[in-house]
């Protein structure tokens, strides 16, 4: 099996060469990922796909993931990263133009021997309908949920969330097993709007 490459930084961003995941993540040096939501309008209610984790994956097997993570590999650049991600795990064919970059942030995670480092760059794919997914091997299932109960399950005001898979079948998915990462700020507002502005400039990068 091929050994996976990432770029790593320093913490003030400047490139300090490659080396392997497994390395970036033994040692605790900063190397790229990305995060790709996906929304849907229903009304005035938005909601959020999240993906379940297969029970075979490495790092959090059978955790609720944002839709589409992943490494960016070593010389390649994010945008391409999310539309390979997204099409290997989730079985989405999107091109540049239907996402938005909502920028980047830092996120740190600490268990044992693993020391995760992560540059991550925020993406977003609002879908006029549900999407017609394809799951590659790491990917369990994938559910909805009410963007403003994922909220609030990470303001801690609830315990709960009340999830559908893309059949309709109900779940209710504990907080704790959610794999947990940064929300973006456009996502609370937009909620606290009840509506996804169509038309936005976005940062580019």
């Amino acid at each position: 099996m091929t050994q996976e490459m990432v770029t790593i930084y320093r913490e003030d961003g400047r490139k300090m060469g490659i080396v392997s995941r497994e390395q970036a993540h033994t040692e605790g040096l900063w190397h790229e990922v990305v995060h790709c939501w996906i929304l849907q309008e229903i009304g005035r209610q938005i909601w959020a796909y999240f993906q379940q984790r297969a029970h075979t994956k490495k790092d959090f097997p059978d955790y609720y993931d944002i839709a589409s993570t992943g490494h960016v590999d070593a010389g390649e650049y994010h945008k391409d990263a999310v539309l390979r991600e997204i099409r290997e795990e989730i079985g989405l064919s999107l091109e540049k133009k239907d996402l938005r970059y909502l920028g980047n942030v830092k996120e740190t995670i600490d268990f044992g021997q693993f020391h995760d480092r992560e540059i991550v760059h925020l993406y977003l794919y609002v879908a006029d309908k549900i999407p017609d997914f394809a799951l590659g091997e790491e990917v369990e299932r994938m559910v909805r949920v009410k963007l403003e109960d994922y909220i609030k399950k990470e303001k801690g005001q609830i315990q709960e969330i009340e999830a559908y898979s893309v059949e309709g079948e109900k779940i209710m998915i504990p907080k704790e097993a959610f794999c947990v990462h940064t929300l973006p700020e456009k996502l609370i507002e937009w909620n606290d709007n009840h509506s996804i502005k169509k038309k936005e400039s976005v940062r580019k990068k």
